[in-house]
């Protein structure tokens, strides 16, 4: 293979002895690859350690300083591998995201990647190094820090396997994708094999392995990715274009479970279409991402969106409308997935069943 994009995320170089191992695991790798970029994200909980440092010294961070900040942290974890891979007798050299090229636009601390200049990563494959890039940053068109939200380190693994036409590799804490997330049920099932539109699914309602926009990418440039466990002992989900797999084999491949989600209800707000275009094009134009949206019978407009984005929502919502409005901040969203779905009845009974034994309240958005 002439080009593989390794991934690591924090749970993988959370301290020293783990990144050794991860060391370990490139050097293994190297064997039968000539090329290889290793993009890392920061130290375990790095990065919200960052954040309440910022929220510490105000209410409301300014944004551009907040890239800055949140930038280090996987400064930090690349030179330590750097270090350690130098240590194994493997010529390496870190990058940050502006000396790997990562050119990026868009509101800071959600940017997106507009491009990568790939000569300085060539020059460095040229000289035998093994690349080391920060994920989850780059630099915009004057030239700033940039960071491109949460599970930017993904979407940057994509990208540069996009940019040199290579394969990816995301390595977790997990064998691959399951069926549910085993931390939640051991009872879960690994999927050895997923198209993208099905992982890309997955993602979209809440699968924590992978971010959606990464597998998106992946898909336009038809970039092969595979999710496996960080210790390399086990082949994994392997993600591609087609999957040779019977549509009615299982009713339901997946179970996610999202955490940490904010339902509103604005009342009487959906009466005037032009005003729920207004709110949610300036949603849009913030990068506040709005999940779930749904009208009921009385005009009332329902939404969910993440915790973390709560107090920008309620400012944004406020601003917009002078309607009653109500949110609960203790809500979880379960998507129950499966193309079998589609032809097979009584799926929802059974789940409003499980619901009903476990006295959930649920609601319908």
């Amino acid at each position: 293979m002439s080009t593989i994009v390794m991934k690591f995320g924090g749970s993988s170089v959370e301290n020293t002895d783990r990144i050794k191992e991860v060391a370990s695991l490139i050097s293994k790798r190297k064997q039968d690859c000539r090329n290889l970029v290793i993009v890392v994200s920061a130290m375990g909980k790095t990065t919200n350690q960052l954040i309440e440092m910022a929220h510490s010294i105000s209410d409301v961070p300014d944004k551009r300083e907040m890239d800055v900040l949140l930038s280090t942290g996987e400064q930090i974890s690349i030179s330590l591998l750097a270090m350690a891979l130098n240590a194994q007798g493997l010529e390496s050299i870190s990058l940050t995201g502006w000396q790997a090229g990562i050119k990026t636009y868009g509101n800071n601390t959600k940017q997106k990647i507009a491009d990568i200049e790939l000569q300085r990563i060539h020059a460095e494959h040229q000289a035998g190094k093994i690349v080391i890039v920060a994920g989850f940053q780059g630099f915009d068109e004057e030239g700033n820090i940039s960071t491109l939200g949460r599970g930017g380190s993904d979407t940057s693994a994509v990208a540069l396997a996009a940019a040199l036409k290579g394969e990816c590799e995301i390595y977790t804490d997990v064998k691959g994708i399951y069926s549910i997330d085993p931390r939640i049920d051991s009872r879960a099932k690994l999927i050895p094999e997923l198209s993208y539109e099905e992982t890309m699914e997955m993602a979209g309602l809440g699968a924590k392995i992978i971010e959606a926009r990464a597998v998106d990418l992946a898909d336009r440039f038809n970039v092969p990715l595979m999710i496996a466990l960080n210790t390399g002992m086990h082949q994994g989900t392997r993600i591609m274009k087609e999957v040779d797999v019977m549509l009615e084999e299982n009713v339901i491949t997946n179970v996610s479970v999202v955490d940490d989600v904010v339902l509103f209800n604005i009342e009487k707000f959906g009466a005037k279409a032009e005003e729920v275009l207004e709110l949610f094009n300036h949603f849009s134009t913030t990068d506040v991402n709005i999940d779930v949206i749904s009208q009921s019978f009385n005009d009332d407009i329902s939404f969910t969106t993440k915790k973390e984005d709560l107090t920008e929502v309620q400012d944004i919502v406020a601003h917009f409308t002078n309607h009653a409005i109500d949110y609960k901040d203790d809500v979880v969203k379960i998507s129950v997935i499966g193309n079998g779905m589609r032809y097979q009845s009584g799926v929802a009974a059974s789940v409003y069943e499980v619901f009903a034994k476990n006295k959930v309240k649920f609601y319908q958005v």
